[in-house]
Protein backbone atom coordinates (compact mmCIF):
# COMPACT_ATOMS: atom_id res chain seq x y z
CA UNK A 1 0.00 0.00 0.00
CA UNK A 2 1.18 3.70 -0.72
CA UNK A 3 1.77 6.08 1.56
CA UNK A 4 -0.37 8.47 1.81
CA UNK A 5 0.60 12.31 2.03
CA UNK A 6 0.35 13.92 5.38
CA UNK A 7 -2.51 16.07 6.15
CA UNK A 8 -1.67 19.72 6.21
CA UNK A 9 -3.45 21.78 8.35
CA UNK A 10 -4.34 25.48 8.37
CA UNK A 11 -3.28 26.34 12.06
CA UNK A 12 -3.34 23.96 15.19
CA UNK A 13 -6.90 25.04 16.33
CA UNK A 14 -7.93 22.83 12.69
CA UNK A 15 -5.59 19.95 13.62
CA UNK A 16 -6.96 19.57 17.29
CA UNK A 17 -10.56 19.78 15.47
CA UNK A 18 -9.41 16.95 13.42
CA UNK A 19 -7.91 14.61 16.25
CA UNK A 20 -10.77 15.11 18.30
CA UNK A 21 -13.19 13.94 15.29
CA UNK A 22 -11.16 10.93 14.28
CA UNK A 23 -11.25 10.18 18.04
CA UNK A 24 -14.65 10.05 18.17
CA UNK A 25 -15.20 7.89 15.13
CA UNK A 26 -13.07 5.28 16.33
CA UNK A 27 -14.69 5.27 19.68
CA UNK A 28 -18.10 5.00 18.85
CA UNK A 29 -19.32 5.32 22.60
CA UNK A 30 -17.49 8.45 22.67
CA UNK A 31 -19.07 9.74 19.39
CA UNK A 32 -22.80 8.93 20.29
CA UNK A 33 -21.96 10.44 23.95
CA UNK A 34 -20.86 13.68 22.07
CA UNK A 35 -24.46 13.71 20.11
CA UNK A 36 -26.32 13.18 23.52
CA UNK A 37 -27.52 10.04 22.52
CA UNK A 38 -25.22 7.40 24.71
CA UNK A 39 -28.38 5.12 25.11
CA UNK A 40 -28.20 4.28 21.54
CA UNK A 41 -24.85 2.77 21.71
CA UNK A 42 -26.21 -0.53 23.65
CA UNK A 43 -28.56 -0.59 20.81
CA UNK A 44 -25.59 -0.27 18.22
CA UNK A 45 -23.28 -3.13 19.90
CA UNK A 46 -26.55 -5.61 19.67
CA UNK A 47 -27.46 -4.49 16.18
CA UNK A 48 -23.74 -4.75 15.33
CA UNK A 49 -23.94 -8.47 15.87
CA UNK A 50 -26.41 -9.28 13.57
CA UNK A 51 -24.22 -7.44 10.60
CA UNK A 52 -20.89 -9.64 11.32
CA UNK A 53 -20.30 -13.07 10.45
CA UNK A 54 -20.63 -14.78 14.30
CA UNK A 55 -21.89 -18.08 15.43
CA UNK A 56 -24.90 -16.66 17.01
CA UNK A 57 -25.41 -14.83 13.55
CA UNK A 58 -25.18 -17.92 11.74
CA UNK A 59 -27.19 -20.36 14.24
CA UNK A 60 -30.40 -18.25 13.34
CA UNK A 61 -30.37 -19.76 9.41
CA UNK A 62 -29.03 -23.32 10.87
CA UNK A 63 -32.04 -26.08 10.78
CA UNK A 64 -31.85 -29.43 11.32
CA UNK A 65 -33.34 -31.41 8.29
CA UNK A 66 -33.50 -35.31 8.21
CA UNK A 67 -30.64 -35.53 10.85
CA UNK A 68 -28.68 -32.99 8.28
CA UNK A 69 -27.42 -29.48 9.42
CA UNK A 70 -28.55 -27.38 6.42
CA UNK A 71 -29.01 -23.76 5.94
CA UNK A 72 -32.04 -21.96 5.25
CA UNK A 73 -32.75 -18.22 3.87
CA UNK A 74 -35.66 -17.93 6.45
CA UNK A 75 -34.05 -17.15 10.36
CA UNK A 76 -35.56 -19.20 12.98
CA UNK A 77 -38.55 -17.59 14.53
CA UNK A 78 -39.68 -16.08 11.18
CA UNK A 79 -40.87 -13.06 10.63
CA UNK A 80 -41.29 -11.52 14.13
CA UNK A 81 -38.15 -12.11 15.15
CA UNK A 82 -36.56 -9.83 12.28
CA UNK A 83 -39.23 -7.11 12.28
CA UNK A 84 -36.36 -4.80 14.61
CA UNK A 85 -33.23 -6.04 12.14
CA UNK A 86 -35.63 -4.92 9.27
CA UNK A 87 -35.80 -1.49 10.43
CA UNK A 88 -32.44 -1.32 11.68
CA UNK A 89 -30.77 -1.35 8.15
CA UNK A 90 -32.88 1.17 6.70
CA UNK A 91 -32.65 4.07 8.94
CA UNK A 92 -28.78 3.29 9.32
CA UNK A 93 -29.01 3.65 5.10
CA UNK A 94 -31.32 6.64 5.64
CA UNK A 95 -28.61 8.31 7.66
CA UNK A 96 -25.74 7.47 5.58
CA UNK A 97 -27.79 8.95 2.54
CA UNK A 98 -28.65 12.26 4.98
CA UNK A 99 -25.35 13.10 4.68
CA UNK A 100 -24.21 11.96 1.43
CA UNK A 101 -27.47 14.15 -0.38
CA UNK A 102 -27.05 17.75 0.76
CA UNK A 103 -23.35 18.45 -0.75
CA UNK A 104 -24.41 17.03 -3.57
CA UNK A 105 -25.77 20.04 -6.54
CA UNK A 106 -29.65 19.87 -5.56
CA UNK A 107 -29.72 17.71 -2.77
CA UNK A 108 -31.40 14.56 -4.64
CA UNK A 109 -31.85 12.04 -2.74
CA UNK A 110 -34.28 14.44 -0.35
CA UNK A 111 -37.11 13.55 -1.39
CA UNK A 112 -36.67 9.88 -1.10
CA UNK A 113 -35.24 9.72 2.20
CA UNK A 114 -38.36 11.77 3.39
CA UNK A 115 -40.72 9.86 1.74
CA UNK A 116 -38.80 6.38 3.17
CA UNK A 117 -38.88 7.90 6.91
CA UNK A 118 -42.72 8.59 6.54
CA UNK A 119 -43.07 5.09 4.91
CA UNK A 120 -41.07 3.46 7.96
CA UNK A 121 -42.43 5.66 10.89
CA UNK A 122 -39.24 6.71 11.47
CA UNK A 123 -38.82 10.40 13.40
CA UNK A 124 -37.43 13.42 11.18
CA UNK A 125 -34.97 13.81 14.28
CA UNK A 126 -33.27 10.60 13.47
CA UNK A 127 -31.39 12.52 10.75
CA UNK A 128 -31.08 15.80 12.36
CA UNK A 129 -28.52 14.91 15.05
CA UNK A 130 -26.54 17.69 16.83
CA UNK A 131 -23.46 18.00 19.33
CA UNK A 132 -24.26 18.32 22.89
CA UNK A 133 -20.94 18.36 23.82
CA UNK A 134 -19.26 21.00 22.50
CA UNK A 135 -15.99 20.56 19.92
CA UNK A 136 -15.08 23.94 21.58
CA UNK A 137 -13.21 23.95 25.04
CA UNK A 138 -15.35 26.83 26.87
CA UNK A 139 -13.15 29.69 27.43
CA UNK A 140 -11.37 29.96 30.62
Amino acid sequence: MAASEPLVFANAESERIHRTLVGELKNFDTLVTAYGTADVHPVYRHQSAYSHTTGATADAFLIVDDGKLKFTTEPKGGEADIIMERLWVPAALLQAAAVISPPLTGDPMKRTIDKALRDLGLPDTLLNLQRTRPLYPAPA
